[in-house]
């Protein structure tokens, strides 16, 4: 029995005496929940992970994490299975772990003690750093739904600097001071240490002089748009490094926001998100891992016809894609678009979604399509997905007639297999507007549009820019 009765749930039976309730085995319908302690579900006949997800409104994952299944585990009948969620007390809720989180702060915030924490995730340990994204079982009481939060703003100590006097800069009391910094007078402060001062913005556990560190979206999969947004107390501009992307920054409300890609190619794992800043004096460095997920794009088979393999040559495909790299890698600091992209045809119907791995002529998966296509005739109207600068207009040998848009912030879209263009080199667009029509030109096997986007030459998913604001 590969997956037996859940050592989870004889940990939390630990926790506390007496807080797991009867279990009732039935066999033909479902069993009455308990009344207290994690909800508890024992598999029967026929039962699939699937089917249980779906019938207590929790992810696979989830189901996963919390029972510490491997994907080769077998149900057998009459094992427990801990559900996450519930209204009983107290149950199994799922964190995701954020941008300064460590095992410490975590379990502080929901008032547990960390032995809590790793008893109830057996994989780490105390010198853990969970990577932001990372999910987290937790068990928690009615009470604890939520985390503590704190509000307030660092302040980093500095040579020569008392009490009395921040006391005086900030116009707060010293014994406030005191009070939530969990200081005793008389105190003598330090260089470099971290006092916490009121203020109505959340207290985040960050380095240095660091207000707000965002990573959305929290949960990161292959083929995301991913942005990162930062607050500093410090005068200067931000700079850092996701996974071997450079960071590009620009100004965005009180802070900075960066966009990075994830490409379907990039392996599930930890990348680690690293920033800095300078100004007056350097930033405090903020290091942690961000966990990324795998979105399983299935496999495509494509067959070209005798006249076109030619194209096939890797050859001809590194050159165009070191050309387009030249375009595509460029970075522009004005911002264009504040809505949506739209489809860029009307017709919406997609033959071949982002990120599936491409074979041809049952050749090997080499490459991934970078893009979405959608059906359409010779003489398509191709629409503008967001309003842009015209930066590519010509005629490639795989992509045909192309058309790239920069749309600021390292956003491009690229427009392939045209019949004709309307646009000029360095021409302004607006959403919505046709830069060209429909074909088959280039390496493809008849009318239709690719049509992509890229972050700083990471092609991502596209269509959800479509259904989503960003950053």
């Amino acid at each position: 029995m590969l997956a037996s009765a859940i050592g989870l749930c004889l940990a939390l039976a630990m926790l506390s005496p007496g807080m797991m309730a009867p279990l009732v085995h039935a066999q033909t319908s479902e069993p009455d929940p308990p009344t207290s302690g994690p909800r508890i579900h024992i598999v029967v006949a026929g039962d699939t992970l699937t089917g249980i997800a779906e019938q207590y409104d929790v992810t696979i994952a989830q189901l996963k994490l919390v029972n510490h299944l491997q994907d080769d585990d077998i149900l057998s009948v009459g094992s427990e299975l801990v559900i996450p969620g519930g209204d009983v007390s107290p149950s199994v809720i799922i964190y995701t772990t954020l941008p300064g989180n460590s095992l410490q702060n975590i379990a502080s915030s929901f008032a547990l003690n960390i032995d809590d924490v790793l008893r109830t995730n057996r994989t780490l340990n105390r010198e853990t750093i969970p990577a932001v994204g990372q999910p987290l079982a937790l068990l928690v009481d009615e009470s604890q739904q939520a985390p503590e939060e704190l509000s307030g703003i660092p302040h980093i100590v500095q040579e020569g600097e008392t009490l009395l006097e921040l006391a005086a800069h900030y116009n707060v009391p010293v014994s406030h001071l005191l009070y939530i910094n969990d200081l005793q007078y008389p105190v003598r402060l330090y260089p470099g240490q971290k006092l916490r001062i009121p203020d109505e913005r959340p207290f985040l556990n960050l380095p240095g002089e660091w207000t707000k560190i965002e990573v959305n979206p929290q949960v990161i999969s292959q083929g995301d748009t991913v942005s990162v947004y930062v607050e500093n107390l410090l005068p200067g501009e931000p700079f850092g490094q996701f996974g071997d992307q450079e960071l590009h920054f620009a100004a965005d409300g009180d802070g900075f926001v960066a966009l990075a890609g994830v490409d379907a190619f990039t392996e599930a794992g930890r990348y680690r998100l690293a920033l800095g800043g300078s100004g007056e004096r350097p930033w405090f460095p903020f290091e942690q891992d961000v966990a990324i997920g795998d979105s399983n794009f299935p496999s495509q088979s494509i067959t070209v016809t005798e006249d076109l393999e030619y194209l096939l040559e890797p050859s001809i495909r590194s050159d165009e894609d070191a050309f387009l790299s030249t375009i595509y890698g460029n970075y522009s600091e004005e911002k264009q678009w504040d809505d949506v992209f739209q489809v860029p045809v009307t017709d919406t119907v997609v033959t071949a979604p982002y990120g599936g791995g491409r074979s041809y002529n049952d050749g090997p998966v080499t490459i991934f399509h970078t893009g979405t296509d959608f059906n359409g005739d010779e003489g398509t109207p191709i629409l503008a997905a967001a309003r842009g600068t015209v930066v590519f207009n010509d005629e490639l040998e795989l992509r045909g007639n192309t058309v790239i848009l920069d749309h600021g912030w390292g956003v491009m879209t690229g427009y392939y297999h045209l019949s004709e263009t309307f646009v000029e080199l360095g021409q302004m667009v607006e959403r919505g507007q046709p830069v060209g029509l429909g074909g088959s030109t280039g390496l493809s096997t008849g009318p239709h549009l690719h049509w992509e986007l890229r972050i700083m030459d990471v092609a991502v998913d596209g269509m959800r820019w479509t259904t989503e604001l960003f950053p």
